[in-house]
């Protein structure tokens, strides 16, 4: 993992859900739960088709798919703060 970056994913309310290894540049849209470094939400180990809430303000983060073989966050881009690199 050496062309990456480790960014900390924000609610809009604050609150911090947790850290992850981005790969490439741009607007984060999902998340691969296997990337995630600290997960202070519970992301590990939720089914397909989960809805996560924060634990702060009880927001939907997005939606648990599996993207590409892999089981991946889908973010609500309305919930969590801007991130972009």
């Amino acid at each position: 993992m050496g062309r990456g970056k480790i960014l900390d994913i924000n609610c809009k309310c604050g609150y911090k859900l947790f850290r992850y290894y981005k790969l490439g540049k741009g607007k984060i849209i999902k998340c691969f739960v296997d990337r995630i470094e600290e997960d202070f939400v519970g992301l590990q180990g939720l089914d397909t088709y989960a809805k996560p809430l924060c634990p702060e303000c009880k927001k939907e983060l997005g939606i648990i798919l599996m993207i590409r073989g892999a089981p991946a966050l889908k973010l609500n881009q309305g919930t969590i703060q801007s991130v972009r690199i």
